[in-house]
């Protein structure tokens, strides 16, 4: 790939403080990208923005609660207003929360609909809107293999997502005749926050890591890598997918001593503050 693949173009990630987000963030700047950070966590949006600034990129911050439609409009005004443009987006921001379907309570369920799937929404209309007004761009939004599949502990984390994947078939549908291309990644099981208390704890990232083919759990830039790809000239070709970066995760029943029981306890760990 191109050392500069994304020069000239103007990007957008939400949820870009930490984990895929961050990691996407750097990436697009590093090849060329002007990006606004967007976070609901400013202080960490920030120290990202710093990173990419002391590379030699460009960067700038934009606090945002994805599910709240202002939110969605100001980030994109404050994009335009900065440089001018917008003609990449990543829209990554996303939460999980332990909850069942018989005895959850239903402020789990609303809260994760809220970021995940009501969020992405909001976020295509606000980023798609002033992509038709430029002559088109590229979405990417962050699903999961939790939407290719289903599991017990987090019914609102596996609806959520499998909405994100048929969210994007249908933007691309619509968006194709704008010049838009919209596509979704859907990572395994990646060491970010969203692990929460798991995040970077040998132990636990080994045990995760057993559900899948390579026997490990990913890292944010490998994701990025691909995300960077679907956003780039070089997937001109390429709208509507759901791709796997997920080291084998759902190709085969032999990648998984899965059992529910593994099941419950990764939900139990994806219950805390964290997000991708």
């Amino acid at each position: 790939m191109s050392e500069k693949m994304h020069a000239g173009r103007v990007a957008l990630v939400t949820g870009g403080a930490s984990g895929i987000g961050r990691a996407t963030a750097r990436l697009l700047a590093a090849r060329g990208a002007r990006v606004c950070v967007a976070d609901v966590d400013r202080a960490g949006a920030e120290s990202v923005a710093k990173e990419i600034e002391e590379s030699g990129g460009e960067a700038f911050v934009c606090a945002v609660d994805v599910s709240r439609e202002p939110d969605n409009t100001a980030m994109v005004e404050q994009t335009l207003a900065r440089f001018g443009g917008l003609h990449l987006a990543h829209l990554n921001a996303g939460i999980a929360r332990y909850s069942t379907i018989l005895g959850g309570d239903m402020s789990v369920w609303n809260q994760v609909i809220a970021v995940n799937l009501t969020g992405v929404y909001l976020g295509m209309r606000a980023v798609g809107a002033a992509m038709v007004s430029r002559g088109g761009g590229s979405i990417v939004a962050t699903a999961s293999v939790a939407g290719l599949t289903g599991g017990s502990g987090m019914p609102s984390y596996y609806a959520s997502k499998h909405g994100v994947v048929g969210l994007v078939r249908a933007a691309a549908t619509e968006l194709a005749p704008q010049k838009i291309r919209v596509n979704a990644v859907c990572p395994g099981v990646i060491d970010t926050p969203i692990l929460g208390p798991g995040h970077g704890v040998p132990e636990i990232t080994q045990r995760l890591g057993e559900g899948h083919l390579l026997r490990r759990v990913g890292q944010p830039d490998e994701v990025a890598q691909l995300v960077s790809f679907l956003l780039s000239d070089q997937a001109s070709f390429v709208t509507g997918g759901a791709y796997t970066v997920d080291g084998g995760m759902t190709a085969t029943f032999e990648s998984g001593a899965r059992t529910p029981e593994d099941d419950a306890r990764l939900a139990q760990l994806l219950g805390g503050p964290g997000s991708r």
